[in-house]
């Protein structure tokens, strides 16, 4: 055994990409049905996919965090892992999926879904159902216009799953039209891929899916155009997963159990960890028909009875609503009850682990960094070899662990017996994490309700853990400020002798830059002058504070200051808000367009600073702008209200990228 101590209960490591997806889940199903019968722990690890683009405007930006769990599967902590590579690296280049398997080989090791040479692998044969399928449409329909929705040659069931495909079409003597063929990303979002296919081939009689999933995002586009399966055209997917019984028609698919490879994959994984002979293993696949087909003879009508079909869809529909109502309920309770603590302490990760029962969790553990890390995407990541467990859960009793209890050796992550459970588990990792900050890990209970909403959990577990480490950095704060204020008041200093200047940056603070600004305002208004307020809001301070120090953000504020002071000159004055904000009242900008101009005058005066300087990070601000209607104390409220939220829209798309490239 690779941790070397005798009758240790074993633990098995299974890398896979994200843990609500179809394959996944099914995956899952196998794994823990033939782990419970073999008194093995099972941790799954959903990294999600390599080589992925997450572009910055979307919701699944940050997603890329999931990938630092593949970091906390090692020879040091588990016994062995089963990796599931081909849907790991779905997007990703063979060399890729390679180079990421090396640290897996190196101990007894499982691949599901693929065929890897000279390596233990659990696949489908790909072919027979398929065959069956095609000769189906060929041989009994007639067609001779058959197309595919494939998926990228990098993932090795996509690539055979084509390979089958033109042999059939060549063995009945149909050459391949590369035409017919196009190459979607797996999954129901190749909408452009089902437009394309659809648009090029108006006259194709049946499309082969790579996948159901991929066949149930071409259902809709068909939808869409008033295209019926079954009636209009024949489809074809493959898995057989739940959705294929449930959608209207009915799908015809290949029937390809992923729970037994699951299954069969922890089989293999117990006899290597136990020094005995293995061999990789092919399970069988079939062809199973359903209403996506049209009927025989080419009347394309279809097979069952539209009514039956309604009627058995409502019933279906209306079960899933009403389960659907349930779990939002329980969604909403559980997010109430979440966000409910109001001390930023160590007690309070166990009021979160508290309010897991309406996912059947018994068992979970909250493991934390000393510090959070800034992990920005495309970085590589380093396993600390320390975290710090902060409460526990077991059996549904939330227990939190003493400070000089709480440090764990990352190789003793999955020390369950350590942690207090006596029998063998299925566990799930998630990350803790908010937008580039990595706060730790949520180890628990691999339930059939964390298989459907186990990212809402880790979602909503981050914000707890980011909402506590708010609070104990505001209560920080507070401290510091009572301490302040008493010194303060033993010298008796007040607040209204404060000066107008900010002592930081030399220019006028908030206080200062109001006084002046209400002067300015009425001078306008004598002359007819128009005035417009900028709100300016530094970019990234934080990760310059938290990777570079302090003194480099001191001089970043400062920097800030000297680069609008020189924009503004004297048609105007700048002055610090607080924090990384500032404000400028610029005279004489006759409307928006002059406005949106002198922004970009800014924008370009910082990129020169950048270009210029041999800091390692670069200096940006994100500007807002509105022109003063009133020109009184409310009229400038007003704009700078108005500024500031037109700030945060143009912050929302601009680059986010702090660190320089080293040319």
């Amino acid at each position: 055994m690779s941790r070397g101590i005798v009758m240790k209960r074993k633990t098995i490591g299974v890398l896979v990409g994200g843990i609500t997806d179809d394959f996944t889940r099914l995956l899952c199903h196998g794994v823990i049905e033939r782990a419970k019968t073999l008194d093995v722990n099972i941790v799954v690890i959903p990294g999600k996919f390599l080589d992925r683009e997450y572009p910055e405007t979307s919701d699944i930006y940050y997603e890329y965090q999931y990938q630092t769990l593949f970091s906390y599967a090692t020879k040091e902590n588990l016994d062995g892992v089963i990796v599931a590579s081909s849907c790991i690296g779905c997007f990703a280049t063979k060399e890729r999926i390679s180079e990421f398997m090396k640290r897996y080989l190196q101990m007894p090791c499982v691949i599901v879904a693929a065929d890897e040479p000279d390596q233990i692998c659990v696949r489908y044969d790909n072919g027979a159902g398929i065959r069956e399928g095609l000769n189906y449409m060929i041989e009994e329909l007639g067609y001779t216009r058959i197309g595919m929705i494939g998926g990228p040659d990098s993932n090795y069931d996509a690539k055979e799953r084509r390979r089958t495909y033109i042999d059939v079409l060549e063995a009945h003597g149909i050459e391949f039209d590369p035409g017919l063929y196009v190459e979607g990303n797996l999954t129901s979002e190749s909408k452009e891929v089902f437009r394309d296919i659809l648009d090029r081939n108006p006259d194709m009689q049946g499309v082969f899916c790579v996948n159901d999933s991929c066949a149930s995002g071409f259902y809709e586009e068909l939808k869409a155009r008033g295209i019926l399966p079954g009636r209009d055209i024949s489809v074809m997917g493959y898995d057989d997963i739940e959705w294929a019984t449930q959608i209207y028609p009915t799908l015809s698919t290949v029937r390809a159990d992923a729970g037994k490879l699951g299954s069969e994959a922890v089989n293999l994984m117990v006899r290597l960890i136990d020094g005995k002979q293995v061999e990789s293993k092919i399970l069988p696949t079939e062809f199973v028909r359903r209403d996506s087909f049209c009927k025989k003879g080419g009347s394309r009508k279809r097979s069952k009875n539209v009514i039956e079909g309604y009627l058995s869809m409502n019933h279906m529909l209306s079960e899933q609503w009403e389960e659907r109502n349930k779990t939002q309920f329980k969604m909403k309770t559980f997010i109430q009850k979440v966000l409910s603590f109001d001390r930023g302490n160590d007690r309070s990760y166990g009021e979160i682990l508290g309010t897991m029962d309406w996912l059947d969790i018994e068992n979970a553990f909250i493991f934390l960094y000393k510090e959070p890390i800034i992990h920005l995407i495309g970085e590589p990541f380093e396993l600390p070899d320390q975290l710090y467990l902060k409460t526990k859960d077991l059996k549904e009793k939330v227990s939190s662990v003493i400070t000089v209890n709480q440090k764990v050796s990352s190789s003793n992550l999955y020390d369950f017996e350590s942690l207090g459970v006596e029998e063998a588990g299925i566990y799930v990792l998630l990350p803790l994490y908010s937008n580039e900050i990595l706060y730790g890990v949520l180890l628990c209970d691999l339930t059939e309700g964390v298989l459907v909403n186990g990212e809402f959990l880790g979602n909503q577990v981050s914000a707890a853990v980011k909402m506590i480490n708010l609070l104990k950095t505001n209560e920080e704060i507070m401290k510091r400020l009572e301490e302040s204020m008493a010194i303060l008041q033993k010298n008796n200093i007040m607040l209204d002798n404060l000066s107008k200047q900010d002592p930081l940056t030399g220019i006028m603070n908030r206080r200062g830059f109001f006084d002046r600004s209400l002067q300015l305002l009425k001078e306008c208004e004598e002359q007819k002058r128009t005035a417009t307020v900028f709100y300016a809001d530094m970019n990234s301070l934080k990760i310059i504070n938290d990777r570079y120090g302090h003194d480099e953000g001191d001089f970043s504020l400062k920097t800030i200051g000297d680069i609008l002071i020189k924009s503004v000159g004297d048609n105007g004055i700048v002055g610090r808000i607080g924090g990384d904000e500032y404000c400028c009242l610029v005279l004489g900008l006759k409307d928006s367009d002059a406005a949106d101009a002198f922004a970009e005058e800014v924008y370009s005066s910082f990129e020169e600073f950048n270009e210029h300087c041999d800091k390692p990070y670069k200096v940006s601000v994100s500007l807002g702008n509105c022109q003063i209607v009133e020109y009184n104390k409310k009229g400038l409220q007003n704009a700078m209200t108005m500024a500031d939220e037109k700030l945060y829209e143009v912050k929302k798309y601009r680059k986010k990228d702090v660190v320089k490239v080293k040319n």
